[in-house]
């Protein structure tokens, strides 16, 4: 009964997901996926519940959709990470699987009394034991390559967000984490316990957490695009987040002079954007904003996005979200102090500063300070904030 209510939950929420309004191409994708997973969950359930007797026609068809599951995590995760447009280049993702039916194709057009032999056998030919044994290597190898790009592109989003956002939590996709995490233990599962009962309780689990998750799913590029603009106007944007191989994993690190070899910015004119934007920030105080961005800012500025984040990270040495953050942690400790503002709780500065949670003020406090905020101002002689941001 439990094996059919995981298909049965999987098929409920496909059909949520083909009727969910305004959907982008990534809600397309995960539609597709929990679909061939729906699928790919009843050739499990043939198996576990011994009925694949009575469908021997069935038998086979099923197992080989292990291959998509890792180019579908790969691709969902890209268009819900990324403003790009699907290219029909990315089928190039489904060949393993196309290729794996084909080696397959002998036994599949099998009659059923032969192929429920075959079955019964275990697959003893030495054909079928080959093809086994390379369909199972492929099935790994899949996973470890589209589980360490998912991981790569999460990365990835997390770096560019933290250039272009001050305020992040409604837009960081941690849930992808587990995602990836999932699909990952299930590739564990599959290696260490193959057994088709395994396989099929967390292969439920996990189907039925992505199309739960999928369908919550609100479309995050349709504010960031905007603010993602000067980064796609230089000509190597689309090649630097689309190609997993180009680009260095360890981009972050690497010295400004090299980050920033297309700019023509110069010294001097970063030194006096620099000057203008301390100027501004201590007067208007636009970190207060919870909704700031890089966009924002630059716009306030009149400068290009991609300008403005070069000064931010050069001179600075952080991201767009650590400098305002650190910014607002800064006001936030200076109005504590302010005797004036003793009858107001800390959480209620903390989001006249500009924080939108407690989590988020909470995280970013110790960030900057090292420290908790109730450990911070726990003592008089605390309440002097040493900068060493």
């Amino acid at each position: 009964m439990l094996y059919f209510a995981s298909i049965a939950i999987s098929l409920y929420l496909f059909v949520l997901l083909a009727v969910k309004p305004n959907k982008i191409t990534a809600d397309k994708l995960l539609m597709i996926w929990q679909l061939v997973a729906t699928l790919h969950l009843a050739g499990l359930y043939l198996q576990v519940s011994g009925n694949y007797s009575q469908f021997p026609n069935l038998i086979g068809w099923g197992d080989l959709l292990a291959l998509v599951h890792g180019p579908f995590l790969y691709l969902y995760i890209l268009h819900l990470t990324t403003p790009v447009k699907f290219s029909k280049k990315k089928l190039l993702h489904f060949l393993p699987v196309v290729f794996a039916y084909l080696l397959w194709m002998s036994f599949l057009l099998q009659n059923p009394e032969q192929k429920l032999l075959l079955y019964d056998q275990g697959f003893s030919s030495p054909y079928y034991k080959t093809i086994e044994i390379i369909t199972n290597i492929c099935i790994i190898i899949s996973g470890i390559i589209y589980v360490s790009a998912a991981i790569i592109l999460l990365h990835r989003y997390k770096k560019k967000i933290s250039e272009e956002f001050s305020t992040t939590d409604k837009i960081s996709l941690n849930w992808l984490r587990y995602l990836i995490a999932g699909i990952a233990g299930i590739w564990v599962f599959v290696i260490f316990y193959p057994t088709a009962e395994s396989i099929y309780f967390s292969a439920s689990l996990y189907i039925c957490f992505i199309g739960f998750l999928g369908v919550r799913q609100q479309q995050i590029f349709k504010t960031a695009n905007a603010s993602s603009r000067s980064a796609a106007e230089h000509p190597n944007f689309s090649t630097q987040k689309e190609n997993l191989s180009e680009e260095p994993a360890n981009v972050a690190l690497m010295p400004n002079k090299i980050k920033y070899d297309w700019s023509s910015l110069t010294d001097a004119e970063a030194e006096r954007i620099f000057q203008h934007l301390n100027t501004i920030m201590a007067q208007e105080k636009l970190y207060k904003n919870v909704e700031l961005t890089l966009s924002k800012l630059a716009e306030a500025l009149k400068l290009k996005d991609a300008v403005l984040s070069q000064v931010i990270n050069s001179k600075f040495n952080k991201s767009f979200y650590d400098y305002i953050n650190s910014l607002r942690v800064d006001e936030c400790v200076k109005m504590i102090a302010d005797e004036k503002n003793q009858n107001y709780t800390l959480l209620s500065i903390a989001f006249d500063c500009g924080f939108n949670s407690k989590s988020s003020f909470n995280r970013n406090f110790r960030k900057f300070t090292g420290k908790s905020p109730s450990d911070f101002f726990r003592k008089p002689t605390e309440l002097i904030y040493h900068k060493a941001l």
